[in-house]
């Protein structure tokens, strides 16, 4: 026998082994029909929160429609929302530059905290009382909202929070948000 014969014949067995034998089929993970799966059978490890740091915190589902009552408080789904140790900025308000431009610095602040809301799945700490859900120290796995709120200039801090201060200072450096308006320029930690 060549070796090409050899070769054939171990292949011809190799496949007919593969094909013929249903034993070794039910250990297969692949399918070529659809299978239901049944999820309460299903005991798979489930990973640990992805964001770190935050103990007792929930994970909450916003929706893509966020009525905006000032830059630290909104209404999603018939829920009314606040966001703990910030202080807000009228959707209304305007700013005036130093040069007397007039810009809906309020309108902007509410379009860019509804933005990191909307739709979004976050993990904060949730106080519910009767009328409000006070959220505090929310997070995703890039950022921690309550300071890249007050590090572009759209919220104040109402408390005494060193990481809260130091976005203070930050957008205060780069004149961002509402720190672009003359009157707010010279304030010490809000205008």
């Amino acid at each position: 026998m060549t070796e090409r014969a050899v070769f054939r014949a171990l292949v011809f067995l190799a496949v007919t082994f593969t094909f013929c034998c249903p034993a070794f089929a039910q250990d297969t993970i692949w399918t070529n029909k659809p299978v239901r799966v049944d999820p309460s059978q299903q005991d798979f490890q489930r990973l640990p929160n992805l964001v770190l740091g935050l103990e007792g915190g929930e994970s909450i589902s916003f929706p893509t429609r966020i009525d905006m009552r000032d830059s630290a408080r909104f209404a999603a789904a018939g829920v009314e929302y606040a966001l703990a140790g910030l202080k807000g900025i009228a959707p209304g308000r305007l700013c005036t530059s130093e040069t007397g431009a007039r810009w809906p610095c309020g309108t902007q602040a509410s379009v860019f905290v509804s933005n990191l809301f909307r739709g979004r799945t976050l993990v904060c700490k949730v106080e519910r009382s009767v009328t409000l859900v006070m959220l505090s120290g929310c997070r995703t796995t890039q950022m921690r909202i309550p300071f890249e709120i007050v590090a572009q200039g759209f919220a104040f801090p109402a408390g005494g929070d060193g990481d809260l201060e130091a976005a203070v200072s930050r957008a205060k450096a780069q004149r961002a948000g509402v720190w672009k308006d003359a009157v707010c320029a010279g304030a010490a930690h809000s205008c």
